[in-house]
C-alpha cells in the first residue's frame, strides 16, 4: 500500500471525528437552550418559614429554614433546628423527605407537636400551608 493513500485515510478519519465532535458539542447546547431537563424531572424544594419565633434567640420571624433530607428539631445543640423553648424535648420532631414527600414524626416529645391545632402521634404527611407548633414556636411548611 502506498504512503500517500494512508495518509489521504487518515486525514478522511481525522476530519470525520472533528465533525462528530462539532455535532454532539451543538446538540449539547441545544438541549441546554431548550430548557434542560423536563419539569417533571425537576426536584421538589421544601421549607418551614418562621411564624412565631418564641423566646429562640437564633430564629427571626419569616426566616425559611430548607428542608433538603432531614431536618432534626429540639433543645440540643446537635437538632439542625435548636429551640429555646421549655415546652421542646431534647430530639422533638423531625422533618424528612420520603419518596418526592415531606413528613413531619414526633420523636416521643414530652409536650407534643401540633399540626395544624391537632396533636402529631407518629408521622403525618406534610402539605403547602400546614402549620407546625411546638411550644410557643409555630412554623409554615412551604
Amino acid at each position: 500500500m502506498d504512503l500517500s493513500k494512508l495518509s489521504l485515510i487518515f486525514k478522511i478519519v481525522i476530519i470525520a471525528i472533528i465533525y462528530f465532535i462539532i455535532f454532539a458539542a451543538l446538540r449539547i447546547m441545544y438541549k441546554d437552550m431548550k430548557g434542560g431537563a423536563k419539569k417533571s424531572d425537576r426536584l421538589k424544594t421544601f421549607g418551614l418559614e418562621i411564624l412565631n419565633p418564641g423566646n429562640s434567640g437564633n430564629l427571626r420571624k419569616g426566616a425559611v429554614i430548607p428542608v433538603k433530607n432531614e431536618v432534626t428539631i429540639g433543645r440540643k445543640t446537635d437538632n439542625i433546628l435548636v429551640l429555646n423553648d421549655p415546652y421542646a424535648s431534647s430530639y422533638h420532631a423531625k422533618v424528612y423527605i420520603k419518596n418526592g414527600e415531606c413528613i413531619l414524626e414526633d420523636l416521643g416529645s414530652t409536650n407534643g407537636t401540633i399540626l395544624n391545632g391537632e396533636v402529631v402521634e407518629h408521622k403525618e404527611y406534610l402539605s403547602s400551608g400546614d402549620e407546625i407548633s411546638i411550644g410557643s414556636i409555630s412554623f409554615k411548611f412551604i
